[in-house]
């Protein structure tokens, strides 16, 4: 826990808010309100990139937004840019290339600078994925998500 700074007063858009926090790795602003069924909810910005520690994806994880879990240990909030979100599944208009493209991107480098501006480009077979509906906390493993790398959507 810290003291509020500048970034936690617009993070929190003038909503109350229960303890204010800095992410000890990426030094991220994060706080927690109290939700509105009475469980804690937690604001934070999405990194633009994730340190560069030599580990690599281990895994996504599909809760609210894209989880990324490293060969090291750590879970971060995948990297996006300021103007996006990612999601998975029927996303009411939004694009599940986001997703692929962040994926297909830290399958490669896990501290590479994400860049959604060709999103479309995505491997088809990771957007397929990311088009299926998940539950909440599905776990894709690294294995799975470069078998959807390398596979050629199915024919209709």
């Amino acid at each position: 826990m810290v003291d509020p700074t500048a970034a936690h007063a617009v993070l929190a858009r003038g909503d109350k808010v229960e303890a204010f926090f800095i992410d000890p790795l990426t030094d991220m602003p994060a706080l927690r309100t109290p939700g509105d069924s009475g469980e804690p909810l937690w604001r934070f910005y999405a990194p633009l990139s994730l340190p560069a520690s030599g580990a690599e994806l281990a895994s996504v994880v599909l809760h609210h937004t894209v989880w990324v879990t490293t060969s090291d240990g750590h879970v971060h909030p995948a990297p996006c840019t300021p103007t996006e979100h990612l999601w998975w599944g029927d996303g009411w208009g939004d694009r599940p290339s986001e997703a692929a493209t962040v994926v297909d991107t830290l399958l490669n480098d896990l501290g590479a600078t994400v860049n959604l501006r060709g999103h479309y480009k995505a491997p088809k077979g990771l957007t397929v994925l990311f088009n299926e509906e998940h539950k909440h906390g599905a776990q894709l493993t690294r294995a799975a998500l470069l078998h959807a790398r390398m596979t050629p959507p199915r024919a209709r």
